[in-house]
């Protein structure tokens, strides 16, 4: 079973629930939020392994290209372009679809690799689980590519829990659609409520179930309100609490600092996961 744990919005906290799932269900932990992944800061894995990643891209053999600029004409994504008689890539724009060779009546398009980031596993012991991380490159664009790559390599016989990342870009929908089961992270507060509507645009989409969990609440009355006119029950609700703060700073998992907390994703994990 894959559990992503998602939010609309970035800082709501999904990373705490995430690790706290993993930590509770002893599951392995994928960390798709490749621009600024921290789940190993709680479950403290030891790094065995470090692999690059590495996506295909257009090269022009200038001395073949004649300038006509049906490559340029045909890419869907805007990545070629024709500045007079020459054709320049936007390699960030690339999708590494090949359309371009195809089209290209010189043969002047080729393919070369180019690295976007790297995907580095270790056991921990606070999950007993393994953990597998993907750092996107420093300038590269390419998140959605190392996610689909780290997506690939999950064991869906195994229980796994993938932090995604936030928002609801392309890289989001990709850590959404290997899962079984999302639990919805949300801040109830205006901004919170309004990205979790959007959310909930692409689960519905997607066709994804779905747990709704409140994190760093003060009041959930407003939240409540909005989910059940969505047909939807608010599963738990974790407080803003100086304590749980402390305990993030130090490096805990929230799920092992504080027995409310566990009490609250345990009764999550026997009524939405352990009845599956």
């Amino acid at each position: 079973m894959i559990i992503s744990v998602v939010s609309g919005k970035g800082g709501a906290g999904k990373t705490t629930i995430a690790t706290s799932l993993a930590h509770i269900l002893q599951a392995d932990y994928y960390d798709l939020d490749v621009d600024a992944p921290n789940g190993e800061y709680f479950l403290q894995p030891q790094i065995a392994t470090t692999q690059a990643v590495f996506v295909r891209h257009p090269k022009i053999d200038s001395s073949i290209c004649n300038g006509c600029g049906a490559c340029a004409q045909q890419c869907r994504f805007k990545a070629l372009y024709k500045i007079k008689d020459r054709i320049y890539l936007n390699d960030h724009l690339c999708h590494s679809c090949n359309l371009c060779r195809e089209v290209c009546p010189t043969g002047a398009i080729s393919y070369t690799e180019a690295e976007i980031g790297t995907i580095r596993s270790g056991h921990s012991q606070r999950s007993n689980a393994q953990v597998i991380i993907g750092d996107l490159k420093i300038g590269s664009t390419r998140g959605t590519a190392l996610i689909q790559d780290l997506t690939r390599r999950i064991d869906r016989q195994k229980l796994t829990i993938i932090d995604g990342p936030p928002g609801n870009s392309c890289a989001a929908v990709a850590a959404i659609k290997p899962a079984d089961l999302i639990v919805l992270v949300i801040e109830p507060t205006p901004f919170g409520i309004h990205d979790m509507l959007q959310t909930l645009t692409i689960l519905r989409d997607l066709k994804k179930p779905l747990v709704a969990v409140a994190n760093k609440s003060l009041d959930d009355t407003e939240l409540k309100t909005v989910l059940a006119e969505q047909n939807i029950e608010l599963t738990a609700s974790i407080g803003l609490q100086s304590e749980y703060h402390q305990a993030l700073l130090r490096g805990e998992v929230l799920s092992q600092a504080n027995s409310e907390v566990r009490h609250q994703l345990q009764t999550l994990v026997d009524t939405q996961v352990n009845k599956k």
